[in-house]
């Protein structure tokens, strides 16, 4: 009987002292490219410690749309809900903690639905490359992509390609 009032007092000290599950990323796929999507948003914590824990948040969708989203003992890190955009257009998808055992911290990511680009992840166009550490958020730089041939330059000029232009000197 000792041993599991031990036992007992360990798993207080352990939940009473951790801190609540943190944010950990939120990731959008869509289903279908136009206007009337289904978009699956899934959402991730990073549990702090052995002991799981419980929290909860609030998916913001971007067109005034909210889905509570919740953890219990025992489920997966991973959450899903899925949600139908009426309209095309850019939105901003905000995860944040709500309620009195909020997830810490929050999320966000961009979505565009219905123009050609229904994605969450930045895409160039054909002939054009995703700069390096270009990505903040929904702000990304594509930059023409030389060709793979060089140019055929006239007599006295040399072909050259830099910063995003290409020539003959």
């Amino acid at each position: 009987m000792r041993r599991s009032a031990v036992g007992v007092a360990l798993l207080a000290w352990a939940g009473a002292g951790a801190a609540a599950p943190r944010l950990d990323s939120v990731s959008l796929q869509v289903l279908s490219g136009k206007g009337g999507s289904d978009v699956v948003i899934s959402v991730s914590i990073e549990r702090p410690s052995l002991v799981d824990l419980t929290c909860s948040a609030t998916i913001e969708t971007g067109d005034g749309g909210q889905i509570p989203i919740a953890w219990n003992l025992g489920d997966s890190r991973t959450k899903t809900a899925r949600y139908e955009y009426k309209r095309p257009g850019t939105y901003r998808v905000r995860v944040s903690g709500t309620g009195k055992a909020a997830c810490a911290g929050q999320k966000e990511a961009a979505l565009t639905i219905g123009t050609g680009h229904a994605s969450g992840t930045p895409r160039c166009p054909a002939g054009w490359t995703l700069v390096e550490d270009s990505v903040k958020g929904p702000r990304y730089t594509c930059r023409a992509r030389p060709p793979a041939q060089a140019l055929r330059c006239a007599e006295g000029t040399t072909y050259f390609a830099e910063g995003g232009e290409i020539g003959c000197r």
